[in-house]
């Protein structure tokens, strides 16, 4: 091997194998930044256009809703298309009524709608991802089908979740089995999604005055089994956040149902103070007096919103060994008129320094704030 690579070396074949693969390396290395710059540049470019489309088409847009006659062509490339799109999808976000019913009707007529539908069978997650997206923006109601068909056959993660969103801005009573199929799986997405998802369902129906309907649906869904009570608990906190109010009954027989999961209990209570349900007070002693900590500190937390009866209760709850539950009784004690700051201004002398502490820290920040 010695006498070989002897050989090799007194011959030149290892130099110029060398010399060979640097040049090698240096043409590939070349091509790469060319390539990088080429993309660079066409990348901007685009982005550019895109830009101009989309202001070009806002502004045709805008006088077209004054005066219907103005003719827009319909768009010929995929930039035209994505351009409209985005444009369609902004309107749609901040007009409602007939305003919208008239962008609507523009998309149909210059065939935006079309042109999304192919694209969710392309082979690309991103153009799937994207049409999705603007089919959602969209609303219109003869696409659930097609989300359902696409909740059925979808493998990729990343779209899934954007189905459910687009299937709930549109969906009736028939949709809902479809989103909770996904909805319920514990390892999918999170709470705040299940929550949003379902803000988006009361508002479709609350669209279509049909919240009655959705209640009993509601209804139905506390009463079904394979509901997992997590997704339960979710619904009931969409209803507080979309103060969606005549589910106020529905929550408090959640919350005696369920009375063994202390996550659908907070949902419950949260929701209630939420609606200002001053006639759960019962229901409300019942939290302040709670073996768990989180129960206490969320009921504390808008006490202040009932009657004077419950001063005792958060009097004693100022000696809580939670910190929160301290300061949110604390709090709705100074909200509470002159009897709640009578109560703080006794708690300042108590011989409890956490209790001193909590209470003189909530009657500086009511001197401060004055």
């Amino acid at each position: 091997m010695v006498e070989l690579y002897l050989h090799l070396l007194n011959t030149g074949m290892i130099r110029d194998f060398i010399v060979a693969v640097n040049i090698l390396l240096f043409v590939v290395t070349l091509g790469l930044f060319l390539t990088l710059l080429f993309h660079k540049v066409h990348v901007e470019r685009r982005t550019r256009r895109l830009a101009a489309l989309k202001e070009r088409y806002l502004e045709e847009l805008t006088h077209k809703c004054y005066e219907p006659s103005l003719a827009i062509p319909k768009p010929t490339t995929a930039l035209e298309y994505d351009a409209l799109g985005a444009v369609f999808a902004t309107m749609l976000v901040n007009v409602s009524g007939a305003m919208a019913a008239s962008v609507r009707c523009f998309i149909r007529e210059l065939g935006i709608d079309a042109y999304y539908r192919a694209r969710v069978r392309s082979r690309s997650w991103v153009k799937r991802y994207v049409a999705v997206e603007k089919l959602g923006y969209f609303g219109f109601p003869e696409l659930k089908p097609l989300f359902r068909s696409l909740l059925d056959t979808e493998r990729d993660t990343r779209i899934i979740p954007k189905l459910v969103w687009a299937l709930s801005v549109i969906a009736d009573r028939d949709d809902v089995p479809f989103i909770n199929r996904v909805l319920k799986d514990p390892l999918f997405m999170s709470a705040k999604f299940n929550e949003y998802i379902y803000t988006n369902i009361i508002r479709a129906f609350r669209e279509r005055d049909q919240e009655q309907e959705l209640l009993e649906l509601l209804t139905s869904l506390m009463d079904e089994e394979a509901l997992p009570v997590i997704l339960k608990r979710d619904i009931i906190q969409a209803c507080g956040s979309e103060m969606f109010l005549i589910a106020k009954d529905l929550a408090a027989d959640c919350f005696r149902r369920f009375h063994e999961v202390a996550e659908m209990r907070i949902a419950c209570i949260r929701t209630l103070q939420r609606f200002s349900a001053v006639d759960m007070e019962v229901l409300l002693n019942e939290c302040l007096r709670d073996a768990d900590w989180r129960i206490r500190g969320v009921a504390a937390k808008s006490a202040h919103l009932y009657s004077a009866a419950v001063l005792g209760s958060l009097r004693q709850l100022l000696h809580d060994e939670s910190y929160h539950v301290r300061i949110n009784s604390a709090l709705s004690l100074s909200r509470m008129g002159e009897a709640g700051l009578e109560v703080l201004v006794d708690a300042t002398r108590s011989e409890d320094r956490f209790v001193r502490d909590v209470s003189q820290y909530v009657l500086k920040r009511l001197i401060y704030a004055s």
